[in-house]
């Protein structure tokens, strides 16, 4: 476990390629004071589990730390194409990639191959 996910390097592509920071979007945070019975569903190993609370489980206000969960839509995910005789490096659909101290290196790449305009169609 060496590196956390971030925007991979654009290099040529340009500062607003592939996926822009501006479209990921981290959550406001907020509680809910709800004093009534709850049930809490867990899936483990393919069975269901309940637990019974006397409060809802979403009283919590915000996260520890530096890192904030967030999400991304793939549609806003700026694809380019020009297939003319060979298709591109899949590194080039790379959405966010976790480094290892080996430079060059990966631990994980999230990738996505979304459906493409060809222009000179």
């Amino acid at each position: 476990f060496e590196g956390h996910f971030v925007l991979p390097d654009l290099g040529p592509v340009g500062a607003w390629g592939l996926a822009n920071p501006r479209d990921f979007e981290t959550p406001t945070a907020r509680y809910e004071d709800a004093e009534e019975p709850w049930t809490l569903v867990q899936k483990f190993c393919g069975a269901l589990y309940e637990a019974a609370l006397d409060r809802s489980p979403f009283d919590v206000v915000a996260w520890h730390g530096n890192y904030a969960p967030y999400r991304y839509d793939l549609s806003r995910f700026c694809a380019f194409n020009s297939v003319t005789f060979d298709h591109l490096d899949p590194s080039s659909f790379t959405v966010l990639t976790a480094q290892t101290l080996e430079p060059g290196v990966a631990a994980c790449d999230f990738v996505i191959f979304p459906p493409r305009w060809m222009v000179q169609e």
